[in-house]
């Protein structure tokens, strides 16, 4: 598989930015056969409801399908390629919102799509999370898709490879104080899991107010390719970038083995409710004050275990 993937800059227009994303792609495969290209979270510019971004609220969000959409798509059957869409403010039009990431396939459909799980600030209260991660079937084999702050969480990346991913996508922004450990951490996540990583990041300072505090978030690029193996390639953390990198389907190394050694009835409490779960403590703390409880006072409403695994 031959992957360019686009480090952005975000610029102050979004239309602007929609125009250099269809040139970078227009650029890319002119030079030569790109089987797919990836952009980083957030490729029309910042979500409006990041620090003092409300003005954009209306033009950086957009339907899935909608016109922002078919453009891609388009392209994609144009240049015979697949493009993923790293992320998007998905406007769901009841006002509510999602961060989602879309793969579009050479014919220019839609053949997946990942919705950020684990929220990032401000995105806690206005975007929907998914409960469900999944991975997807291409002719590139089974891939999966975490974006941005889902690659913090290892369980995602984890599951991802336990439910046969081999090569994961992370469409994200290094912050520039976590550079040094954001190289460490996804080099390590494609050891430890046996996967590719295709990580593709964001360059530029955006600023904004919260209340009266100025907010200064600084982006600091790094986009990257790893395999087990190591970093196959990355790029630099202050220009817009592209890389281009042909990878393969990772060999079985030490991570397949560690998952083939997994315990889980080893750690099988860690797995079921604690002791609070399910169990309304304001209601019981109010009955030993007053000298009430019942039958069930103390033990869980129920003692079901978590399901371990992903669901594709």
């Amino acid at each position: 598989m031959r992957v360019a993937v686009v480090q952005t800059q975000w610029v102050d227009d979004h239309e602007d930015g929609l125009r250099n994303a269809y040139q970078a792609i227009e650029d890319v495969c002119a030079a030569g056969d790109i089987d797919l290209v990836c952009f980083p979270e957030f490729l029309l510019g910042p979500p409006w409801y990041m620090p003092g971004q409300d003005g954009l609220k209306g033009r950086t969000d957009t339907p899935i399908p909608g016109p922002i959409v078919d453009g891609f798509q388009s392209l994609a059957r144009k240049l015979n390629t697949h493009i993923l869409l790293g992320s998007l403010v998905e406007d769901l039009r009841d006002g509510m919102y999602r961060n989602t990431s879309l793969l579009i396939g050479r014919q220019g459909v839609i053949t997946g799509r990942a919705v950020k799980a684990h929220p990032f600030g401000n995105e806690m209260v206005v975007c929907r999370q998914t409960d469900a991660l999944g991975v997807l079937s291409t002719e590139f084999g089974q891939i999966g898709i975490a974006v941005c702050s889902d690659f913090w969480i290892p369980e995602v990346v984890r599951l991802l490879a336990l439910a046969g991913a081999r090569t994961i996508f992370v469409p994200g922004g290094t912050l520039g104080q976590n550079q040094p450990l954001m190289v460490n951490a996804l080099r390590t996540a494609a050891y430890l899991n046996d996967v590719n990583i295709v990580y593709a990041s964001s360059v530029g300072v955006v600023r904004g107010k919260r209340g009266d505090r100025l907010v200064e978030i600084h982006f600091a690029g790094t986009s990257l390719v790893a395999s087990p193996e190591g970093v196959l390639a990355q790029a630099g953390s202050d220009e817009p970038e592209i890389l281009v990198v042909d990878i393969d389907e990772p060999a079985d190394g030490d991570g397949r083995r560690w998952q083939q050694l997994r315990r889980p009835a080893a750690y099988q409490a860690l797995l079921t409710p604690y002791a609070g779960a399910d169990r309304d403590l304001a209601a019981e703390l109010r009955a030993s004050l007053t000298g009430g409880g019942g039958p069930g006072r103390g033990r869980p409403a129920t003692a079901t275990s978590t399901p371990e695994g992903t669901r594709s």
